[in-house]
């Protein structure tokens, strides 16, 4: 049984991504396409900038 929670992430333009479980930039940015995937160098997490690497948790 998955006991993972579902992560949903709204984006700057509004629209939204919706994960099984922690998610990194670096999933996030491939989700989106495989230019973004190629030139993201972080993500900006509720006003603070983060590595790539790191997990989002939570909505």
């Amino acid at each position: 049984m998955n006991s993972q929670k579902k992560i949903a992430l709204t984006l700057p333009d509004g629209s939204s991504r919706t994960f099984d479980g922690p998610v990194t930039g670096s999933i996030l940015a491939a989700d989106i396409g495989p230019g973004l995937a190629k030139a993201a160098i972080a993500i900006v997490v509720d006003g603070e900038q983060w590595d790539l690497s790191r997990e989002i948790t939570q909505d």
